[in-house]
């Protein structure tokens, strides 16, 4: 839904750290989200500013072989428990990190809020309702809320209480490469989310 709204907006596919638009002087990502959908929201996909491990060593490391007897890493990390590879996530507000890390206390993959903060500094969140028909989806928008300015420590607390969960997506090709499908930060909901913002403006409704 988010690319349809883009392509209606006439903004081409940008790089990680630009935004959508540009809105009353504010740098904007565009979010969008079908009412009816039941499923976890994806945040944004983003690999980790430091890399202790190359996803190949992660996959050695903490991987498993999957049904098709490939090396494979899927798995959904958060604060609250161990995955069955040893692995969840830390939050460190003190030094402006989030990480994940092993029962051993080690860190293959570390992000700083200054990586987070490229996609979630201002969103504007658009709620649409879909149908199909004929197998072609139809949108009809029913609600936008402009968000501005992330509240860092309302994230890292979210992160914290297990509501932000990443999910790693990535299995060895046969010629012993990485196949990452890109690293998910996931959230239930986005009303979660839109608390940790200084000011919220609808702007559709």
């Amino acid at each position: 839904m988010g690319k349809t709204i883009e392509d209606l907006l006439g903004i081409r596919e940008n790089n990680v750290g630009e935004p959508d638009c540009t809105y009353k002087g504010h740098e904007v990502e565009i979010k969008g989200h079908r009412t009816t959908s039941k499923s976890m929201i994806t945040l944004f996909a983003l690999e980790p500013g430091t890399r202790n491990l190359r996803d190949v060593e992660m996959m050695k490391r903490y991987g498993y072989r999957n049904g098709k007897g490939r090396q494979a890493l899927y798995v959904m990390l958060s604060t609250q428990r161990s995955t069955p590879q040893g692995l969840r996530l830390r939050s460190d507000p003190a030094n402006r990190t989030i990480s994940i890390i092993d029962t051993n206390g080690c860190e293959p993959w570390i992000w700083s809020i200054s990586d987070i903060r490229l996609k979630l500094h201002n969103l504007c969140l658009v709620y649409a309702d879909s149908k199909r028909e004929a197998g072609q989806e139809y949108f009809r928008i029913g609600r936008a809320i402009l968000a501005l300015g992330l509240n860092e420590e309302c994230f890292f607390r979210l992160v914290e209480g297990g509501y932000v969960k990443i999910d790693l997506r990535m299995h060895m090709k046969p010629n012993g490469a990485s196949r990452n499908h890109g690293t998910g930060w996931r959230l239930p909901r986005w009303e979660d989310l839109v608390r940790c913002y200084k000011q919220q403006q609808t702007l559709l409704d």
